[in-house]
């Protein structure tokens, strides 16, 4: 089938049953864009999968790392995929290293409260790992960390610039990823600092990730 680049993904789309993501540690903006390049080349290179839905990359602001998100429909289409690519590490490119995708499910979203209509554009995507002891701790965690934003920044979370923050639990309950989608990189790093930081001090620690730009996303002919 043939494939079709559209601008972003949907990150909650109702028809995605889970996403498998990948950190690929690639220093500098050399090896960046050389894995950037080897992901696309071997996405176009394959028949488009049954259950595959969209498969996304980006790049971190900071020149360390690569960040793929793909999409399935279903369990067994993710459980597939994990079983039948073999990618080599980094996808081999020399000097990137990875340990491989994992695959979360779409727990929460909540929305910027300072939203225009129409909504901007998301041009920066902060993307943290946070390891966890299992799904309902995972849930546990999540919940409290935004109960404790409410509580100091109030419900309507109308920060300059937000538009999404999409809370993710890995199948295996291991980790949480938090994606989120902001307007620009200064108004997401200057929520990370006032809000974010202080939350995860006081929710006992955890490193806030890296800063994204989006750099392709393919999906099927149906989308």
């Amino acid at each position: 089938m043939p494939q079709n680049s559209v601008s972003l993904p949907v990150i909650d789309r109702p028809d995605v049953h889970a996403a498998s993501v990948e950190v690929i540690v690639a220093e500098g903006r050399e090896t960046q864009q050389s894995v950037l390049d080897a992901v696309a080349a071997d996405w176009r290179s394959r028949s488009w999968p049954r259950g595959l839905v969209s498969a996304s990359s980006y790049r971190s602001t900071d020149e360390r790392s690569v960040l793929t998100y793909v999409q399935w429909a279903t369990r067994e289409a993710v459980d597939r995929s994990l079983r039948e690519d073999r990618n080599e590490p980094g996808w081999g490119v020399a000097g990137a290293s990875s340990r491989g995708p994992v695959p979360y499910r779409l727990y929460r979203v909540v929305r910027g409260g300072a939203l225009t209509e129409p909504a901007p554009v998301p041009g920066c995507f902060p993307a943290a790992v946070f390891p966890m002891t299992g799904v309902e701790a995972a849930r546990r965690w999540i919940d409290g960390l935004l109960a404790a934003e409410e509580e100091t920044e109030g419900e309507d979370r109308a920060y300059p610039g937000a538009i999404a923050a999409n809370f993710h639990v890995s199948l295996d309950g291991s980790s949480v990823l938090v994606l989120s989608e902001w307007a620009s990189e200064k108004e997401a790093a200057d929520h990370i600092d006032e809000v974010i930081e202080p939350l995860l001090e006081a929710a006992g620690g955890g490193d806030a990730g890296a800063r994204y730009v989006h750099c392709l996303t393919l999906s099927g002919p149906d989308v």
